[in-house]
């Protein structure tokens, strides 16, 4: 249970929307932050306290004129909010291409209507794969930003009905995560992916898209060999309905044994789907930082199956 009443934090995140998404008034929505809250921008960097975040996001938003942001959905629970957004560039020609790309972002309520901590989550490939190609099309900083533009169809399924009791959801997620210990145990996680339904969607911001239980099994089955210490320890997690939304640091033990862990943090998106399984999972994160973070790894002493390459890394 959270600290704050749940309308007090709709009001609050009302107020975020309306400065920052409705009119992008970067400046009044960095106030909207405690004087020592932190944003963590997985691409470009960690900012501590209000003017901090304030210089950064005038700064960032500055380049970028001609976009307009959506928020697809939301879920509020535990004093944070997790919600989904979209990144909108206008269309060049004029007509309907679209040129999107999303991120997802949580944010911890302080009270007063305030907030402590931002934390954005994406991946720089689809930023920079979108901006590159709208500019080629044509778009420049003129091009006034059109605030109609949505998601983009077909990008992600949603939840299913019915609605199952909040106590079921949330106890099939402990089981979805001891699962995942088993597996890493075992190296078994063919089991693991079991637990989906077999016309489940997975939607990995890396690797791609998989289309049903089968190609879920046959990607996780190879991308998981490398890594049998790999541990998923929760750092946070809200429920909504059927739609749980967690941050999940992939971690990688110390090689030597001691404190020293080395992790990126994913967040994951989870449909549940009744009878102890899952119809969606939606994995957002910084490949970058994966990378990086399996580089210091194997500078300590990690070590990968032969002939295995780390896409990335360098």
């Amino acid at each position: 249970m959270g600290t704050f009443a749940l309308e007090e934090i709709e009001t609050a995140f009302a107020e975020y929307r309306r400065r920052g998404v409705e009119q992008h008034d970067w400046p009044g929505w960095a106030d909207l932050f405690t004087e020592d809250a932190t944003y963590v921008e997985h691409l470009l960097g960690t900012y501590h306290g209000r003017d901090a975040i304030k210089t950064w996001i005038v700064d960032c938003m500055e380049d970028f004129p001609s976009m307009s942001l959506w928020i697809e959905w939301w879920v509020i629970d535990d004093d944070g909010v997790f919600f989904y957004i979209w990144n909108n560039l206008p269309d060049p020609a004029g007509g309907d291409t679209r040129w999107a790309f999303p991120n997802v972002t949580y944010l911890h309520y302080a009270g007063d209507g305030l907030w402590d901590h931002e934390e954005d989550l994406y991946n720089p490939a689809d930023a920079n794969r979108v901006v590159g190609e709208w500019i080629k099309a044509g778009g420049t900083r003129e091009l006034p930003r059109d605030d109609s533009l949505r998601g983009v169809d077909g990008h992600a399924s949603d939840p299913r009905e019915p609605v199952h009791p909040r106590e079921e959801v949330e106890r099939e997620f402990h089981v979805y995560r001891a699962r995942g210990d088993a597996a890493v145990a075992s190296g078994d996680w063919v089991t693991w992916a079991a637990q989906f339904t077999e016309d489940a969607k997975y939607n990995e911001h890396h690797y791609g898209r998989f289309d049903g239980r089968a190609e879920i099994t046959e990607w996780i089955t190879g991308v998981m060999q490398p890594f049998p210490e790999m541990e998923f320890p929760l750092q946070k997690v809200l429920i909504e309905g059927n739609r749980i939304t967690a941050l999940i640091p992939n971690r990688l033990p110390d090689p030597k044994g001691g404190d020293d862990h080395h992790d990126f943090l994913a967040a994951v998106i989870l449909h549940y789907a009744g009878d102890g399984q899952w119809s969606y999972e939606e994995d957002v994160y910084n490949p970058d930082e994966a990378a990086a973070v399996v580089g210091r790894w194997l500078e300590a002493g990690g070590q990968l199956p032969d002939g295995f390459e780390v896409p990335g890394l360098t």
